[in-house]
Protein backbone atom coordinates (compact mmCIF):
# COMPACT_ATOMS: atom_id res chain seq x y z
CA UNK A 1 0.00 0.00 0.00
CA UNK A 2 1.71 3.48 -1.06
CA UNK A 3 2.21 5.42 2.29
CA UNK A 4 2.06 8.98 0.72
CA UNK A 5 1.33 10.55 -2.44
CA UNK A 6 3.41 13.81 -3.42
CA UNK A 7 1.80 17.39 -3.81
CA UNK A 8 2.89 20.73 -4.21
CA UNK A 9 3.82 21.55 -0.71
CA UNK A 10 5.47 17.76 -0.22
CA UNK A 11 4.11 14.49 0.25
CA UNK A 12 0.62 13.68 1.92
CA UNK A 13 0.42 10.37 4.24
CA UNK A 14 -2.14 8.22 2.52
CA UNK A 15 -2.19 5.55 5.76
CA UNK A 16 -3.34 6.31 9.55
CA UNK A 17 -0.72 7.42 12.01
CA UNK A 18 -1.17 8.58 15.06
CA UNK A 19 0.28 11.78 16.21
CA UNK A 20 3.31 10.90 19.32
CA UNK A 21 1.89 13.35 21.17
CA UNK A 22 -1.63 13.77 21.07
CA UNK A 23 -2.86 10.64 19.14
CA UNK A 24 -4.78 12.64 16.30
CA UNK A 25 -4.82 10.66 12.88
CA UNK A 26 -2.14 12.39 10.64
CA UNK A 27 -4.18 10.42 7.52
CA UNK A 28 -4.05 13.22 4.76
CA UNK A 29 -1.76 16.00 6.23
CA UNK A 30 1.03 17.03 4.76
CA UNK A 31 4.54 15.42 6.06
CA UNK A 32 5.98 18.59 6.40
CA UNK A 33 3.79 20.10 8.33
CA UNK A 34 2.18 20.44 11.74
CA UNK A 35 -0.39 18.25 13.86
CA UNK A 36 -3.79 19.95 13.47
CA UNK A 37 -4.63 18.99 16.92
CA UNK A 38 -1.46 19.79 18.88
CA UNK A 39 1.11 21.70 17.08
CA UNK A 40 3.95 18.79 16.63
CA UNK A 41 5.84 18.83 13.44
CA UNK A 42 4.11 15.94 11.46
CA UNK A 43 8.47 14.53 10.40
CA UNK A 44 8.88 14.17 14.42
CA UNK A 45 5.72 11.73 14.25
CA UNK A 46 6.83 9.67 10.98
CA UNK A 47 10.15 9.40 11.36
CA UNK A 48 9.95 7.30 14.88
CA UNK A 49 6.99 5.20 13.44
CA UNK A 50 7.18 1.18 13.73
CA UNK A 51 6.43 1.10 9.99
CA UNK A 52 9.62 1.32 8.23
CA UNK A 53 7.64 2.81 4.67
CA UNK A 54 6.37 5.14 6.90
CA UNK A 55 9.54 5.69 8.92
CA UNK A 56 11.41 5.76 5.21
CA UNK A 57 10.12 9.20 4.66
CA UNK A 58 11.71 11.38 6.81
CA UNK A 59 15.07 9.81 5.73
CA UNK A 60 17.57 12.07 4.32
CA UNK A 61 18.36 12.05 0.53
CA UNK A 62 22.34 12.73 1.61
CA UNK A 63 22.87 11.96 5.04
CA UNK A 64 26.86 12.69 4.38
CA UNK A 65 25.98 15.76 3.48
CA UNK A 66 23.36 16.57 6.23
CA UNK A 67 25.92 15.35 8.61
CA UNK A 68 28.31 17.49 7.65
CA UNK A 69 26.31 20.69 7.92
CA UNK A 70 25.11 19.57 11.62
CA UNK A 71 28.68 19.40 12.50
CA UNK A 72 29.93 22.42 10.66
CA UNK A 73 27.35 24.69 12.45
CA UNK A 74 28.04 23.22 16.03
CA UNK A 75 31.73 22.68 15.83
CA UNK A 76 32.28 26.57 14.30
CA UNK A 77 30.82 28.61 17.26
CA UNK A 78 32.88 26.73 19.68
CA UNK A 79 36.14 26.84 17.72
CA UNK A 80 35.53 30.85 17.59
CA UNK A 81 34.17 31.11 20.97
CA UNK A 82 37.82 29.46 21.78
CA UNK A 83 40.07 31.39 19.59
CA UNK A 84 38.15 34.82 20.39
CA UNK A 85 37.80 34.03 24.15
CA UNK A 86 42.17 33.81 24.33
CA UNK A 87 42.65 37.07 24.00
CA UNK A 88 40.25 38.65 26.62
CA UNK A 89 40.76 35.66 29.20
CA UNK A 90 44.65 36.72 28.89
CA UNK A 91 44.27 40.07 29.53
CA UNK A 92 41.84 39.42 32.85
CA UNK A 93 44.80 37.27 34.12
CA UNK A 94 47.23 39.70 33.30
CA UNK A 95 45.12 42.26 35.23
CA UNK A 96 44.68 40.62 37.88
CA UNK A 97 48.60 39.60 38.03
CA UNK A 98 49.63 42.88 37.35
CA UNK A 99 51.73 42.36 34.17
CA UNK A 100 51.38 43.95 30.72
CA UNK A 101 48.99 43.27 27.76
CA UNK A 102 51.18 42.80 24.84
CA UNK A 103 50.51 39.05 24.25
CA UNK A 104 46.87 39.07 24.01
CA UNK A 105 46.84 41.68 21.18
CA UNK A 106 49.21 39.16 19.69
CA UNK A 107 46.75 36.68 19.90
CA UNK A 108 43.57 38.10 19.42
CA UNK A 109 44.03 39.96 16.31
CA UNK A 110 45.36 37.05 13.85
CA UNK A 111 42.49 35.15 15.49
CA UNK A 112 39.81 37.51 13.64
CA UNK A 113 40.54 36.36 10.46
CA UNK A 114 40.85 32.64 11.23
CA UNK A 115 37.53 32.40 12.74
CA UNK A 116 35.95 34.94 9.94
CA UNK A 117 37.38 31.51 7.02
CA UNK A 118 35.68 29.12 9.77
CA UNK A 119 32.30 30.60 9.64
CA UNK A 120 32.44 31.59 6.22
CA UNK A 121 33.21 27.52 5.71
CA UNK A 122 30.56 26.19 7.82
CA UNK A 123 28.07 28.57 6.17
CA UNK A 124 29.14 26.84 2.83
CA UNK A 125 28.49 23.54 4.36
CA UNK A 126 25.11 24.32 5.84
CA UNK A 127 24.32 25.51 2.35
CA UNK A 128 25.10 22.81 0.69
CA UNK A 129 23.99 20.29 2.96
CA UNK A 130 20.67 21.46 3.69
CA UNK A 131 20.44 22.40 -0.35
CA UNK A 132 17.46 21.36 -2.01
CA UNK A 133 19.06 19.39 -4.66
CA UNK A 134 20.93 17.40 -2.13
CA UNK A 135 18.49 17.09 0.82
CA UNK A 136 15.21 18.59 0.04
CA UNK A 137 13.52 16.28 2.44
CA UNK A 138 15.31 18.01 5.35
CA UNK A 139 15.73 20.94 3.92
CA UNK A 140 11.63 21.02 3.71
CA UNK A 141 11.19 20.08 7.40
CA UNK A 142 12.97 22.20 8.85
CA UNK A 143 12.34 25.19 6.99
CA UNK A 144 13.87 27.07 3.81
CA UNK A 145 13.98 30.11 6.29
CA UNK A 146 15.48 28.88 9.10
CA UNK A 147 17.98 27.64 6.56
CA UNK A 148 18.55 31.04 4.81
CA UNK A 149 19.00 32.70 8.29
CA UNK A 150 21.56 30.34 9.44
CA UNK A 151 23.59 30.74 6.39
CA UNK A 152 23.13 34.64 6.61
CA UNK A 153 24.19 34.94 10.52
CA UNK A 154 27.13 32.93 9.97
CA UNK A 155 27.92 34.98 6.76
CA UNK A 156 27.53 38.33 8.15
CA UNK A 157 29.64 37.18 11.61
CA UNK A 158 32.18 35.91 9.39
CA UNK A 159 31.94 39.33 7.17
CA UNK A 160 32.20 41.29 10.32
CA UNK A 161 35.42 39.21 11.91
CA UNK A 162 37.37 39.71 8.49
CA UNK A 163 36.72 43.14 8.24
CA UNK A 164 37.44 43.68 11.94
CA UNK A 165 41.05 42.04 10.90
CA UNK A 166 41.70 44.31 7.80
CA UNK A 167 40.53 47.68 9.79
CA UNK A 168 43.51 46.27 12.59
CA UNK A 169 46.22 46.58 10.00
CA UNK A 170 45.39 50.53 10.13
CA UNK A 171 47.09 52.85 12.13
CA UNK A 172 44.09 54.12 13.79
CA UNK A 173 43.01 50.95 14.77
CA UNK A 174 46.27 50.55 17.19
CA UNK A 175 44.58 51.34 20.82
CA UNK A 176 43.59 48.80 23.39
CA UNK A 177 40.18 49.82 23.01
CA UNK A 178 39.71 48.43 19.38
CA UNK A 179 39.38 44.67 20.51
CA UNK A 180 36.42 45.68 22.68
CA UNK A 181 34.36 47.30 20.00
CA UNK A 182 35.22 44.29 17.74
CA UNK A 183 33.20 42.41 20.21
CA UNK A 184 30.83 44.99 20.41
CA UNK A 185 30.07 44.91 16.79
CA UNK A 186 29.96 41.01 16.36
CA UNK A 187 27.34 40.68 19.36
CA UNK A 188 24.09 41.00 17.41
CA UNK A 189 25.24 38.49 14.47
CA UNK A 190 26.46 35.88 17.18
CA UNK A 191 22.88 35.94 18.95
CA UNK A 192 21.30 35.87 15.64
CA UNK A 193 23.33 33.13 14.60
CA UNK A 194 22.74 31.39 18.10
CA UNK A 195 19.03 31.88 18.52
CA UNK A 196 18.71 30.31 14.56
CA UNK A 197 20.56 27.17 15.32
CA UNK A 198 18.28 26.15 17.78
CA UNK A 199 15.45 25.07 16.08
CA UNK A 200 17.48 23.56 13.55
CA UNK A 201 19.18 21.66 15.82
CA UNK A 202 15.34 20.51 16.91
CA UNK A 203 14.31 19.66 13.48
CA UNK A 204 17.27 17.40 12.54
CA UNK A 205 17.30 15.81 15.95
CA UNK A 206 13.52 14.72 15.50
CA UNK A 207 14.44 13.24 12.20
CA UNK A 208 17.15 11.41 13.32
CA UNK A 209 15.68 10.10 15.91
CA UNK A 210 17.77 11.66 18.60
CA UNK A 211 15.16 12.88 20.26
CA UNK A 212 16.94 13.72 23.51
CA UNK A 213 20.02 15.41 21.67
CA UNK A 214 17.79 17.40 19.88
CA UNK A 215 15.54 19.57 22.84
CA UNK A 216 18.99 19.63 24.74
CA UNK A 217 20.58 20.88 21.90
CA UNK A 218 17.51 23.59 21.08
CA UNK A 219 17.73 24.37 24.92
CA UNK A 220 21.12 25.02 25.54
CA UNK A 221 21.41 27.48 22.62
CA UNK A 222 18.89 29.08 23.88
CA UNK A 223 20.28 29.60 27.35
CA UNK A 224 23.90 30.29 26.09
CA UNK A 225 22.72 33.24 23.85
CA UNK A 226 22.01 35.20 27.36
CA UNK A 227 25.18 33.69 28.58
CA UNK A 228 27.56 34.64 25.84
CA UNK A 229 25.38 37.87 25.23
CA UNK A 230 26.59 38.80 29.53
CA UNK A 231 30.18 37.77 28.68
CA UNK A 232 30.46 40.35 25.61
CA UNK A 233 28.85 43.02 27.57
CA UNK A 234 31.45 42.67 30.69
CA UNK A 235 34.19 42.52 28.25
CA UNK A 236 33.13 45.59 26.19
CA UNK A 237 32.65 47.30 30.01
CA UNK A 238 35.76 46.40 31.39
CA UNK A 239 37.53 49.49 30.79
CA UNK A 240 34.54 51.73 31.61
CA UNK A 241 34.87 49.74 35.26
CA UNK A 242 38.58 50.18 35.43
CA UNK A 243 38.22 53.90 34.95
CA UNK A 244 35.12 54.66 36.94
CA UNK A 245 34.84 52.36 40.06
CA UNK A 246 37.42 51.19 42.73
CA UNK A 247 39.94 48.73 41.63
CA UNK A 248 38.12 46.06 44.30
CA UNK A 249 34.88 46.23 42.13
CA UNK A 250 37.12 46.21 38.88
CA UNK A 251 38.64 43.39 39.33
CA UNK A 252 35.13 41.77 40.79
CA UNK A 253 34.33 41.96 37.22
CA UNK A 254 37.23 40.65 35.86
CA UNK A 255 36.83 37.83 37.47
CA UNK A 256 32.86 37.68 36.93
CA UNK A 257 33.73 38.17 33.38
CA UNK A 258 36.29 35.72 33.05
CA UNK A 259 33.69 32.60 34.62
CA UNK A 260 30.97 33.49 32.58
CA UNK A 261 33.58 32.91 29.57
CA UNK A 262 33.93 29.08 30.81
CA UNK A 263 30.66 28.73 31.37
CA UNK A 264 30.27 29.48 27.48
CA UNK A 265 32.81 27.47 26.32
CA UNK A 266 31.35 24.75 28.35
CA UNK A 267 28.06 25.54 27.09
CA UNK A 268 29.12 25.51 23.59
CA UNK A 269 31.35 22.23 24.00
CA UNK A 270 27.84 20.46 25.23
CA UNK A 271 25.60 22.22 22.03
CA UNK A 272 28.83 20.72 20.06
CA UNK A 273 28.44 17.55 21.93
CA UNK A 274 24.28 16.96 21.13
CA UNK A 275 25.07 18.21 17.13
CA UNK A 276 27.52 15.40 17.01
CA UNK A 277 25.32 12.72 18.08
CA UNK A 278 22.74 14.16 15.90
CA UNK A 279 25.12 14.29 12.80
CA UNK A 280 25.62 10.64 13.82
CA UNK A 281 22.34 9.47 13.92
CA UNK A 282 21.62 11.04 10.28
CA UNK A 283 24.29 9.64 8.84
CA UNK A 284 23.07 6.31 10.06
CA UNK A 285 21.75 3.71 7.42
CA UNK A 286 18.46 3.25 6.32
CA UNK A 287 16.62 -0.02 5.08
CA UNK A 288 14.79 1.04 2.07
CA UNK A 289 11.25 -0.22 2.92
CA UNK A 290 10.97 -1.80 -0.84
CA UNK A 291 13.27 -4.54 0.49
CA UNK A 292 10.88 -5.60 2.60
CA UNK A 293 9.08 -6.63 0.29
Amino acid sequence: MQTAHPSDDGPVLDVHVPCVRCQYDLIRTHVYGKCPECGLEVMATVAQHADPQVAFLAAPESPRLASNAIIAVTVAPLLVMLAQGSGPALRTIDVLAGRGRSLPSQVERPSWIVCAVLLAIAAFLLRKGLAERANPTLRASIGSARVTRLTVGLGTWSAVLAASFVISLLDAAKSNSFAGIVLAVQLLPMVFTLLTLGPLLGRAGAMSRAYREARHGKQGAEVLTMTLAATCVLFVAAPIIERTQSPEVAGIAQIFSLVLLILSVLGLAYITANGWVIATALRAPRIDPRRWQ
